[in-house]
């Protein structure tokens, strides 16, 4: 089904898909309705090419069936996240991390809260709706920078975003890769550790810099009796790191919190509202579903790209070098930076940048070096770039606008680097990977 298209055709293509997307952050409309101008032109100028309504449909179909695995997650995501608050889980590991606060040490110990939290819960936004307000109080109470105090948040935020099995952007990536959640964890563990011992190091630094005045609000110890609310997490982690199927380890952990809220005296019919209709900041189901629609299209969108090979011809004049890892690594990055500066959204160019540039890295390389560039570019460059939608968000909950904490966001500027870095390392230690 590969077919030629000039390079007027796809920048019709992306135009078309890109500026509709800017609008719906902007405006507020549905992501999936966005991509209906972009889809639409991608299957004229096929049809133009003469690629047959049957391999359209197929590519189609194909798109779906593999994306149906994140699909999946963000329907249990939007079912697990309101059972947990209503089961008491959320506030009492909000109340847990909080109680490690120290007036010294606020930065450094304000961005581990935050890692720790973000790969709990495998989201920015959920770790940040968390724990970001209150240690955005705390911060403020000490007297520290707003900025510097946002740049801790969001730095520990995408360490879960971008590591934690349980994000959408962990199994995009995953899935546009094509390797298993075990093997893909593995190969983006490293620079995710080192990353974060980096970033830890600086804020370690700004503290003691900084001089604080006051002293961060009081916070109730957690009592013995909350213990059962560790539960439901415990239960997904000890599943997930067993290897057992993502639908069984969801569904188990959604039931075990559902038991710790009945316990507690949760009426089903609340447990039922909320897990469909969300509850405080947390999105339900009914808020997930519009997410869901806008996955399946994105992966039907990119897997026409894919099979019609569209810019195959003009990576294949980007991507010519077919042995030096690090100058491979350092174009990968610069391509996820342009198309990541390109959407508002940070889905499109995960699963754009991976589907596109995984035959090349496939002959020449390995897929799980592929796999943790990206992981330590496009998935992190979403909460640099202002018109993202998931960097408004994080702007919008910390109170701070993305230009003023991105110089303090740490672990996402030093991730793009440490993963070069790391490339350069393992390839002058011979270390193989074709």
């Amino acid at each position: 089904m590969k077919r030629s298209f000039h390079l007027y055709e796809i920048i019709i293509v992306f135009t078309l898909t890109l500026l509709p997307l800017m609008a719906a952050v902007l405006f507020n409309f549905p992501l999936a309705a966005a991509m209906i101008p972009g889809f639409l032109i991608l299957l004229y100028f096929a049809h133009q090419k003469q690629v047959p309504s049957t391999a359209l449909a197929d590519s189609v179909k194909k798109g779906l069936y593999r994306n149906r695995n994140v699909a999946w997650l963000l329907v249990f995501i939007g079912l697990i996240l309101p059972t947990w608050a209503l089961a008491g889980t959320i506030e009492d590991l909000n109340t847990l991390f909080l109680n490690f606060i120290s007036p010294d040490y606020f930065l450094t110990i304000a961005f581990l809260i935050t890692v720790f939290m973000s790969l709990t819960v495998g989201s920015a936004v959920g770790s940040l709706s968390i724990v970001g307000i209150p240690l955005m109080s705390a911060g403020l109470a000490l007297d520290l920078p707003q900025a510097v105090i946002a740049g801790a948040l969001v730095s520990g935020a995408f360490v879960g975003d971008r590591t934690s099995p349980l994000s959408s952007s962990f199994q995009l990536l995953a899935f546009s890769t094509e390797l298993t959640v075990s093997r893909h964890f593995r190969a983006i563990f490293p620079t995710m550790a080192a990353t974060v011992i980096l970033t830890a190091g600086l804020f370690f630094g700004m503290d003691t810099v900084l001089t604080t005045s006051g002293s961060p609000p009081e916070i109730e110890p957690l009592a013995w009796s909350r213990a059962l609310s560790f539960v439901p997490p415990l239960l997904l982690l000890i599943l997930i790191l067993l290897g057992k199927d993502m639908k069984v380890c969801f569904l188990s952990a959604i039931a075990a919190g559902g038991l710790v809220l009945l316990l507690r005296g949760t009426a089903p019919s609340e447990w039922v509202s909320g897990a469909f209709s969300g509850t405080a900041s947390l999105n339900g189901l009914l808020d997930m579903l519009p997410f869901v629609v806008f996955i399946l299209i994105v992966g039907a969108f990119c897997q026409i790209i894919e099979d019609t090979a569209m810019l195959q011809p003009f990576l294949e004049k980007i991507f010519t070098d077919t042995v030096s890892l690090t100058k491979n690594t350092i174009q990968t990055v610069s391509a996820a930076a342009g198309v990541s500066l390109l959407s508002p959204n940070q889905s499109f160019p995960i699963l754009l940048t991976g589907r596109a540039l995984l035959p090349h890295w496939e002959r020449h390389f390995h897929k799980r070096v592929l796999a943790r560039t990206l992981a330590d570019s496009t998935v992190v460059f979403a909460g640099l770039v202002p018109w993202s939608l998931l960097a408004i968000l994080c702007s919008t909950i910390v109170g701070v606008p993305v230009i003023q904490y991105l110089p303090f966001a740490f672990f996402l500027l030093l991730s793009p680097a440490v993963t070069i870095a790391f490339s350069w390392v393992i390839s002058h230690k011979g270390t193989i990977y074709r």
